[in-house]
């Protein structure tokens, strides 16, 4: 868990909430810098007033993907210009997604982030949490689509779920497993580490083929697991799904 602060009250601040499906993630903007920031396994109508206290908030986005925040819905609105992340919301993009309403809250911001930061570029992110994906913005401001995978602890519980001997591994923080293990544990933390690091690695070199001046962005939970930002033109942000809500807030908030 992390926090820091860095006030400017010339500027309008906004409150943008990310409830994923491991951790709810609250940043303060002012403009586009990250003024306060914090994680939590479960965030409390209280939690927002302690913020909404510290920080004078004008205006405030939420992306929910679990169960319905109706209390906390209703305290943004009573207390900030509220936006809601859903099918209505304006978006910084062109998007020719198939299907945009099975479009996943967490890829859209994503996008549009890539969209307002790396304006005119081709850009691939990926998001390396609970689910592994991968979202392509052309260079043309036109969002194609991408690709989800398992990540690290799904295809873990997968091994474990989905045979009868095999044992439930968890990895402990910044652990760069064998590449030959010499037990069932080691062997599976080289399968899975490996198997994620040479995916990755292997799905960017195919967009790279097809778009030479390609950008590339890793971002959440295990991003830091595979030490992908040394090679060229990565570019790693644990907080790029964050800068994106707050692009959709401030677009939205023109226009």
């Amino acid at each position: 868990m992390e926090s820091y602060y860095f006030l400017n009250i010339d500027n309008q601040l906004n409150l943008v909430i990310d409830i994923g499906n491991t951790l709810t993630k609250v940043a303060v903007f002012s403009d586009n810098k990250i003024i306060f920031n914090k994680n939590y396994e479960t965030l409390t109508v209280a939690d927002v007033q302690t913020v909404l206290k510290d920080f004078n908030i004008v205006c405030s986005m939420m992306s929910n993907v679990k169960n319905d925040q109706l209390e906390l819905e209703h305290l943004l609105m009573k207390e900030t210009r509220f936006f809601s992340l859903n099918e209505h919301i304006l978006l910084p993009f062109v998007n020719l997604y198939s299907t945009p309403n099975t479009l996943g809250k967490d890829r859209i911001a994503l996008v549009a982030a890539a969209a307002t930061l790396f304006s005119k570029t081709d850009v691939l992110v990926i998001d390396a949490g609970t689910c592994i994906t991968y979202d392509f913005i052309d260079k043309n401001n036109n969002y194609l689509g991408g690709s989800i995978a398992p990540g690290v602890n799904l295809r873990l519980k997968s091994l474990n779920q989905n045979t009868g001997k095999l044992p439930l591994v968890d990895f402990s923080e910044n652990e760069q497993p064998k590449l030959i293990g010499d037990s069932t544990v080691n062997s599976i933390k080289s399968g899975v580490f490996y198997g994620v690091k040479f995916e990755i690695e292997r799905v960017i070199d195919e967009y790279t083929e097809r778009y030479e001046n390609l950008q590339t962005v890793i971002t959440g939970g295990n991003a830091e697991m595979f030490d992908l930002e040394s090679k060229n033109r990565i570019f790693a942000d644990k907080f790029f799904l964050l800068k994106g809500l707050n692009e959709i807030l401030k677009y939205n908030a023109k226009n």
